[in-house]
């Protein structure tokens, strides 16, 4: 109950939008894209961040590719996938794909759903808890977790 009183939160709006018109985009999907030069790719699409994607190739090679250097159209499609990160991100860092500010990006976002469930815990707690006391303090650490979210969220914005 306080957890979705205190969060209509962003990854239900995702799953919500993705299903929109009886679509639900989720990994490995297959999907062709076409760079910034014009050049079409078939591959298939493992994951996103805000910066890149992972995809692997029809041969079965991976890469790490900034989004910034797909067409509109491709920049569109993508932005409908899940904003899960890059798996295995620090080896794309060491080959220079990624940057610091990806790792730390993606550091706040698994805070934040580390909050959602404490949040979630924290909400059973509260509807099975029959004393006031007790309901308060829930209350009050619901509201820190909140601030916390809150406080991430800004931080991921100012990054991007």
């Amino acid at each position: 109950m306080l957890y979705d009183q205190a969060f209509l939160s962003k990854d239900q709006d995702e799953l919500i939008e993705a299903q929109a018109g009886g679509h639900v985009y989720s990994y490995p999907a297959a999907v062709n894209i076409k760079n910034s030069v014009g050049r079409d790719m078939m591959v298939t699409l493992l994951a996103r961040s805000e910066t890149h994607i992972q995809f692997t190739r029809p041969d079965g090679e991976e890469f790490v590719y900034p989004i910034s250097s797909l067409d509109l159209a491709a920049q569109t499609l993508i932005s409908k996938y899940p904003n899960d990160g890059i798996k295995n991100a620090v080896a794309y860092m060491d080959q220079g794909s990624l940057k610091l500010g990806d790792l730390y990006v993606q550091e706040l976002e698994k805070r934040i759903r580390e909050i959602d469930k404490k949040v979630e815990g924290l909400s059973r707690g509260y509807a099975s808890s029959n004393g006031n006391t007790e309901k308060r303090t829930i209350r009050r650490e619901v509201e820190k977790l909140q601030a916390e979210r809150v406080d991430l969220q800004s931080k991921i914005s100012d990054r991007q």
